[in-house]
């Protein structure tokens, strides 16, 4: 579980579900939560200085290679869920992160989940290596 994870970089994501997010028997439609977990992954960016247009103004992409979600509850329409994102240390060049998903009103347990995400060269080469500027960001987060 997350709690047992080598890490120190985290963020919660506060997400009103909307109307048009569920589908015809009331649930949130199981596609949505892969843009939950994206807009996690933004706000988490913003909030560490990891965001998406730092990427690529230091010469690179991070596509979504992994993605792995088990659904354990349902959501519906005007629930508010914690998306709660853990970055993970990993080696070279990757970017880890872990998820669960709650339920604000009782703390139901609806959703955990991982990404894994590799830098490549603008050009689309995937690039093994740690990246100089992600290498000094772990540095500055004493990662």
């Amino acid at each position: 579980m997350i709690k047992d994870l080598e890490t120190t970089l985290t963020h919660t994501k506060r997400i009103q579900v909307r109307f048009s997010e569920v589908d015809s028997i009331r649930t949130v439609w199981h596609g949505n939560y892969v843009q939950y977990l994206e807009d996690a992954r933004e706000e988490w960016g913003r909030h560490y200085g990891l965001g998406y247009m730092t990427l690529f103004e230091n010469g690179f992409y991070a596509p979504v290679y992994e993605l792995s979600l088990h659904y354990r509850q349902v959501a519906t329409v005007n629930d508010i869920l914690l998306v709660y994102i853990v970055y993970c240390k990993s080696i070279g060049g990757k970017i880890t992160f872990h998820y669960i998903v709650n339920r604000e009103s009782d703390n139901a347990l609806i959703l955990t989940a991982e990404s894994v995400q590799l830098f490549t060269t603008m050009g689309g080469e995937f690039y093994p290596a740690c990246p100089d500027f992600y290498s000094r960001w772990q540095q500055e987060h004493n990662i």
